[in-house]
């Protein structure tokens, strides 16, 4: 996969609905990857990688398969995994964020994550809440009088693409890495939990009052502050 570089910010906008999108300087020191969910895009970070930019980060935002334009005939998880491998080939990242779907994403880079090169990494509100036997959309819909129908659709699929065996051997992987979960309000959104993250004592879980799934919208801010928090424990 040749990777695009933006050259101007037409040039950024357009890489942004076909393959990726950049934020900062090219000859950055730090390198930072976003990975978004579903039904979203690279655009997903227009508020978190600008902050990263100015810390002095190359931010790097990849559209999935399937996403922004970009097409496949398969569009299993491995395959996704499988399109952003030469990211790591190329560069040593030094943080790593993904949301929802895209978190379940970079925890299945994990294996691939150069060991001798300690990387951050941030869990947006991942579905770590995987029903033993799935429900439809609409018995979601039907149980949560405030969700639109996209929170029921994502409900459904994101419970039907990851098994609870695989979250938990995932996040046992590399001490070396350090590991923040953000989780939306409880009042709010239940996809993820304090208490799946409890096992892992090496994971450090943040919950961010008041918001819901979509933490980057809302509390862009906190995102960056336990990104940087994160990138700094490491040292």
């Amino acid at each position: 996969m040749g990777l695009l570089v933006a050259r101007s910010n037409s040039t950024q906008a357009q890489c942004a609905f076909r393959q990726l999108q950049f934020w900062g300087s090219p000859t950055a020191t730090k390198h930072a990857l976003l990975i978004h969910g579903l039904t979203s895009s690279s655009h997903t970070w227009h508020r978190i990688a600008p902050p990263l930019a100015a810390q002095g980060y190359l931010v790097t935002a990849p559209n999935l398969l399937g996403h922004g334009s970009r097409r496949s005939t398969d569009y299993h998880i491995s395959a996704i995994v499988e399109d952003l491998r030469p990211y790591l080939f190329q560069t040593n990242y030094d943080l790593i964020i993904g949301h929802s779907l895209g978190a379940l994403i970079v925890m299945s880079l994990f294996p691939y994550l150069p060991q001798l090169h300690p990387t951050a990494i941030v869990l947006v509100d991942p579905p770590l809440q995987v029903d033993q036997r799935p429900s439809h959309a609409e018995v979601y819909l039907a149980e949560n009088s405030l969700w639109t129908r996209d929170d029921g659709v994502f409900r459904e699929l994101g419970t039907r693409l990851c098994a609870v065996e695989a979250i938990h051997d995932i996040l046992k992987i590399s001490p070396k890495w350090k590991i923040t979960v953000l989780i939306a309000d409880p009042a709010i959104h239940q996809i993820c939990l304090v208490d799946d993250i409890k096992p892992f004592p090496h994971v450090r879980p943040v919950v961010v009052s008041g918001a819901g799934h979509w933490i980057q919208y809302e509390f862009p801010e906190v995102v960056v502050e336990e990104a940087l928090k994160t990138t700094t424990e490491l040292e």
